[in-house]
């Protein structure tokens, strides 16, 4: 962990993520980014309707209206957003897609991953929260709806967003562009989505529970100076953090024995 500017870098949990993918191999597929230069990126927007952040109108899209539905709560959902100030751990405008595309899954509900990674200006700063709320798109894309669950991104597209071609692709590159129009000191976009399976997108629950405790949106577990997570109660049978703590057992453990030596250690001393 490294804090640079007053926002905290996640170089270990972009690490992690990638690291993810690449085990995956060619399960992993490299699509085609939408643009390449900024000039290109303003007639991507034109073409597929993406405006500027609270710009556009309300977007609602009725059950009955859905051609495919992404990270239903009966799914599993992961959705990171993570952000360094190491250019070199993000490879700038990679789009990434475990699992099928949307114009394969018409009809069906998806689990989803929606994984961002951001380079940012080492004196850029920006509000966590906003750097977050960008990756909905909260009525800015056409067809595409994001409902609003804690820990989970939900998110619908239309039967007419899926025939006028919408695909990862432009979902992707609508979330570069997005990131590039609200935050002048982001250098650096790539997305990953995955829905192969609701096994996939758990891999990636351990990444989201360090951000959380990181972010500080965990109760009871922190990060503290020496780099280890540090859990203010000890009783996993009353704890209602435990499937965070399951999700990075190996770590907690590691930081509860510590404890426990130091603990044992001190009473010795006082014997």
């Amino acid at each position: 962990m490294a804090t640079m500017t007053g926002l905290t870098a996640f170089n270990n949990q972009i690490k992690r993520v990638k690291s993810i993918l690449e085990e995956w191999g060619e399960e992993v597929n490299r699509l085609c980014a939408p643009f390449n230069t900024r000039d290109e990126i303003e007639r991507f927007k034109q073409k597929v309707g993406l405006v500027q952040r609270q710009g556009g109108k309300p977007t609602i899209v009725m059950s009955d209206d859905t051609a495919v539905e992404l990270g239903h709560p009966q799914d599993a959902s992961i959705n990171l957003v993570l952000w360094t100030h190491n250019p070199d751990l993000v490879e700038d405008k990679a789009i990434h897609l475990c699992g099928p595309d949307l114009n394969r899954a018409h009809g069906i509900r998806l689990p989803y991953a929606q994984l961002i990674l951001l380079a940012l200006r080492e004196d850029f700063y920006a509000d966590p929260f906003s750097l977050e709320s960008t990756q909905f798109l909260s009525n800015r894309l056409p067809g595409y709806m994001v409902r609003m669950i804690p820990g989970r991104l939900w998110a619908r597209v239309s039967r007419q967003a899926l025939s006028d071609g919408l695909n990862f692709s432009t979902l992707g590159g609508a979330l570069i562009a997005a990131y590039y129009d609200d935050f002048p000191g982001v250098e650096k976009v790539e997305v990953a989505f995955v829905t192969a399976g609701n096994e996939k997108v758990k891999n990636f629950s351990p990444v989201a529970a360090e951000a959380k405790i990181i972010t500080g949106g965990n109760k009871k577990l922190s990060l503290v100076d020496d780099g280890e997570y540090e859990c203010e109660d000890l009783n996993c049978d009353t704890c209602d953090e435990k499937e965070v703590c399951d999700d990075i057992r190996d770590i907690v453990i590691l930081r509860r024995k510590n404890k426990d030596a130091k603990a044992t250690e001190k009473d010795d001393k006082v014997g």
